[in-house]
């Protein structure tokens, strides 16, 4: 007897039995879900031909945001400190160029980049970002590529610069989840940064000032410090009588 089950256009596998040869249905592989999918799109924008470029656009933002997220409010925090700490070395006409912002990080809301003494650090950082698109622009040239089109033989955002040997040390699965953990750190940066800007432009003070909580320094704050003046008092009795240390 000979019975055939198939239901779909998906691979079909003989299992031979003693009297009957059944054809049997394999499923096909469930497709992979691309890096950061998490099936939100409510526009409709990721298609297979916008996916690279987006992507490498993404990632781009990602980890200018990763920095920014950082550097914004270290910025608020140690500019004062460095001022000061330069002025009561000597040089008292070190130019502070917060105070023009209310000791905001400067920007185009909060103003300040018009000042003289931020162009070598916006150069700085302009010159950096255009030698990394040149040479990603030239690679792709190479390729036969133009500018604005991207290798689908590539990973989006890999610009083979690894030094430490981080990725490369990985296996396959690992590395799709570092690439996760990258893309998914680079998104929440973006919105911090967005929240930096509104915060700072709607009630015009820094963000390190708005919420001390989360940017001063654990030693400065009065449960952390009560707490080590408590561990440390008893610390110093365990090695007294009546009070005098021996």
């Amino acid at each position: 007897m000979l019975s055939l089950v198939s239901a779909s256009p998906a691979l079909v596998q003989p299992v031979v039995g003693r009297s009957s040869v059944v054809m049997m249905e394999t499923p096909a592989p469930a497709p992979v879900a691309r890096v950061g999918d998490y099936g939100f799109d409510p526009l409709g924008l990721g298609t297979d031909e916008t996916f690279i470029p987006f992507r490498e656009a993404e990632l781009k933002h990602a980890r200018l945001a990763m920095l920014a997220a950082v550097a914004w409010p270290l910025q608020e925090i140690f500019h004062p400190i460095l001022v000061d700490l330069l002025r009561s070395s000597g040089w008292s006409n070190t130019f502070d160029t917060m105070v023009e912002t209310g000791g905001k990080s400067p920007s185009l809301l909060n103003g300040g980049l018009e000042q003289w003494e931020t162009f070598p650090a916006l150069m700085s950082a302009v010159f950096l970002a255009s030698v990394l698109e040149l040479k990603d622009v030239k690679a792709r040239e190479a390729d036969g590529l133009a500018f604005n089109e991207y290798r689908t033989d590539k990973q989006p955002g890999d610009f083979g610069f690894d030094p430490l040997n981080i990725a490369g040390s990985l296996d396959a699965e690992q590395q799709r989840g570092f690439q996760e953990k990258e893309l998914l750190n680079g998104r929440l940066a973006m919105l911090a940064v967005t929240c930096y800007v509104a915060v700072e432009a709607g009630f015009d003070t820094s963000i390190v000032r708005f919420t001390p909580d989360l940017f001063e320094p654990i030693i400065f704050a009065p449960d952390f410090r009560a707490f080590m003046d408590g561990a440390f008092s008893s610390a110093s009795m365990d090695g007294a009588i009546d009070g005098v240390a021996y």
